[in-house]
C-alpha cells in the first residue's frame, strides 16, 4: 500500500499545480522571477514525545520561479494582482540519523497586503504541495522517528515577506514562515512536523520591468445558494505503525452561499463509511460487518474562502449518528475545492478530529448553479 501513497499524493500535488498554475495568466515567456532564498530557523515541538527529534537549527534553501498578474482577469483585480507561481524549497532538519532532510515542492499564490506600485510592499505567501522526507520512521532501522511513517506527505508554507525594489530588475526578499508537513495518516505515525523559519533571498525580474495593470471594475457578484454533491475516498492507517490500510468513502450534501466576492459560509449533511472501524470494534471485542454499526452520519456548517475557481473550505461538524465512540463526535475538515468546470468540482481536505488528522479525503463532485 506504499505504492498506493506515493500516487495518491503524485495525484494530489498535479491537482495542486493545475489548479494554482491556471492562474498564471501572464506570458511565462515575457514576464516572470526567479529568485533564490535562504532559510533559518528550528522544528516546533508540538507534542512533548518529540522534543528527542530535535537536535539543532533547520537550515535550508529555495528557489521559485514566479508570475505577476496584470488583472486580465476579474480575480486579479480583486486580489490587488496578487503573483503566482512554483518553488523548490530543500530544508535541513538538523537530525541526520532519524529525520535527514525535506525536500518541497509547491505551487502558491503571494497576496499583496498594500497598494501596488510601490517599491516597497507587504505580502503574504501560502503554498501548497508535496515534501518528500529522506528518514521516516521504519520500525527496524529508524524506530525513533515518531513524526512521520512516509517518504511522501502533504506540505502546506506560510510566509509574511516583505520586499523592495533594488533596481528594475532585481528584489530583495525577507520574511518569516511556518511550514508543515504530514501524511494525512495513510502511514503512522503522523504526528507531523512545524518547522518556522526566517528567510532572506533575491529575485531577478525577465521581461516587462514595469507591469500595466488592467483597472476594469470588477463584475458584481450574485448572492445566490450553491447546492453541491461530493463523493470522497481516503486511505487510513490506525495508529499502530506498518499495520494494514484500510479504505474509507463518503457522500456530501453541501448548501454553501456566496456572500461577497471572497466568501461563501453554508453547511451540509454528510454520511461516511470507513473499514478500520471494523478493526477498532474488533479491539473491543465486537467483530461486525453490519453497514449500520460502521457507518457515521453527520451535519456541519463551513466557510469557504474564494480565490477564482479555488476555494478554501472549513467546516465544523457533529455526528449525529454514531455507534463506534472512537475519534469522539466531533469532526473538522480543511482542505481545497476546484471548479473544473462550471459545475464539476473536484476535491481534497483532511479530515480531522480535533487537530487529529483522520485521512485525506480525494473526490470529485458536482455544484447546481
Amino acid at each position: 500500500m506504499k505504492c498506493s501513497s506515493k500516487y495518491f499524493f503524485t495525484a494530489l500535488w498535479l491537482f495542486l499545480i493545475t489548479a494554482i498554475g491556471s492562474y498564471a495568466q501572464n506570458n511565462p515567456k515575457s514576464d516572470f522571477m526567479l529568485a533564490a532564498q535562504g532559510h533559518y530557523g528550528y522544528i516546533i515541538s508540538h507534542r512533548n514525545n518529540m522534543s528527542h527529534l530535535i537536535k539543532g537549527h533547520v537550515k535550508g534553501a529555495e528557489v521559485s520561479y514566479t508570475f505577476r498578474t496584470n488583472g486580465d482577469k476579474p480575480w486579479q483585480r480583486l486580489y490587488s494582482y496578487p503573483e503566482v507561481g512554483v518553488s523548490f524549497m530543500h530544508l535541513d532538519l538538523a537530525n541526520p540519523q532519524q529525520l535527514g532532510t525535506l525536500e518541497c515542492l509547491s505551487p502558491f499564490i503571494n497576496f499583496k497586503l498594500n497598494k501596488q506600485k510601490r517599491k516597497n510592499a507587504l505580502n503574504l505567501r501560502i503554498g501548497i504541495g508535496l515534501a518528500f522526507l529522506t528518514k521516516p520512521f521504519d520500525i527496524r532501522t529508524n524506530h525513533k522517528n515518531n513524526a512521520i511513517g512516509s517518504h511522501l506527505n502533504g506540505f502546506v508554507n506560510m510566509r509574511l515577506n516583505y520586499t523592495t525594489m533594488l533596481t528594475e530588475s532585481i528584489r530583495l526578499d525577507f520574511g518569516a514562515g511556518l511550514s508543515h508537513a504530514s501524511n494525512g495518516a495513510t502511514n503512522t505515525p503522523n504526528l507531523g512536523l512545524n518547522v518556522a523559519t526566517t528567510n532572506i533571498g533575491i529575485g531577478y525580474l525577465i521581461g516587462n520591468k514595469k507591469l500595466v495593470y488592467n483597472r476594469d471594475t470588477v463584475p458584481t457578484y450574485k448572492k445566490r445558494w450553491n447546492p453541491s454533491i461530493i463523493g470522497v475516498w481516503g486511505i487510513k492507517e490506525l495508529e499502530t505503525p506498518t499495520g494494514p490500510k484500510y479504505m474509507a468513502f463518503g457522500l456530501q450534501v453541501n448548501l454553501y452561499k456566496t456572500v461577497g466576492y471572497k466568501s461563501k459560509i453554508g453547511g451540509g449533511v454528510e454520511m461516511a463509511y470507513n473499514n478500520a472501524t471494523k478493526e477498532v470494534w474488533a479491539n473491543d471485542s465486537v467483530y461486525t460487518t453490519q453497514f449500520f454499526d460502521i457507518a457515521q452520519f453527520g451535519g456541519k456548517v463551513g466557510y469557504e474562502f474564494k480565490i477564482h475557481r479555488l476555494s478554501l473550505p472549513i467546516e465544523f461538524g457533529y455526528y449525529l449518528y454514531k455507534k463506534q465512540a472512537y475519534n469522539g463526535k466531533v469532526f473538522h475538515r480543511i482542505g481545497m475545492r476546484y471548479m473544473v468546470t462550471k459545475h464539476l468540482m473536484a476535491n481534497v481536505t483532511l479530515l480531522t478530529h480535533w487537530a487529529k488528522a483522520d485521512y485525506f479525503e480525494w473526490g470529485i463532485g458536482y455544484q447546481f448553479n
